[in-house]
């Protein structure tokens, strides 16, 4: 580094770079495959939750911190764990959503039924589930997460896993197996754009910084 650089341009702009730059770079794949097989765990139930949260939180605190410690400018990293909040929260979530659709697609059973009750959560956000009556089989209730607009009496078709791997859902959100699959592989392809990106900078940055620091 030049000693004519003024302290607060180096406390500003330089910062240290970790010394097995390549392990750290390999969080960045690790990630996408372990965000999207944790969201996709958690949709077997409570007894998977546990798992579940162990791999998406070992994705989540690797993949920030291998762009944390590959870019050695503050504006990078300001710039690269932006633009991976989105997909950071959407890969797992959608995950989950592909992996119950996929499973009732497959194996789900169909059942007309009438909503009978409508309960309201109110939280960070506000939640519906509906209490669904199978008109196929008598005196058989399932509580299946719904919207706003559903109300009591609606007539409905929920799908469901004869043993219970996934919760139930409306017949429609069954079928959208697709679509969330789409894109779950688009936020993780996302994911490792991004990542690549602000270790490719960083390490660009680190070089040419070197480069000149030499005499």
């Amino acid at each position: 580094m030049d000693p004519s650089t003024p302290p607060a341009r180096r406390r500003t702009d330089d910062l240290p770079w970790p010394r097995r730059p390549l392990l750290a770079a390999l969080w960045i794949p690790a990630a996408a495959v372990l965000l999207p097989l944790g969201g996709a765990i958690g949709a077997f139930g409570l007894w998977m939750l546990a798992p579940a949260l162990a791999l998406v939180l070992a994705g989540l605190v690797g993949l920030l911190w291998a762009v944390w410690s590959l870019c050695p400018s503050r504006l990078l990293r300001r710039v690269g764990l932006s633009l991976l909040l989105g997909p950071l929260i959407a890969v797992p979530l959608l995950a989950l959503n592909t992996a119950q659709a996929t499973d009732l697609s497959m194996r789900g059973v169909t059942h007309p039924g009438e909503v009978t009750a409508v309960r309201v959560s109110h939280g960070k956000t506000t939640t519906y589930s509906c209490t669904v009556r199978f008109t196929d089989v008598p005196d058989r209730s399932r509580p299946v997460q719904c919207g706003a607009a559903d109300t009591v009496g609606e007539r409905v078709d929920v799908t469901e896993d004869p043993d219970g791997l996934v919760d139930p859902e409306f017949a429609g959100a069954a079928a959208a197996g697709r679509f969330d699959l789409a894109l779950t592989l688009f936020f993780d392809a996302a994911l490792l754009i991004v990542g690549a990106a602000c270790a490719t900078a960083g390490a660009v940055l680190h070089r040419t910084r070197r480069g000149r620091a030499r005499p």
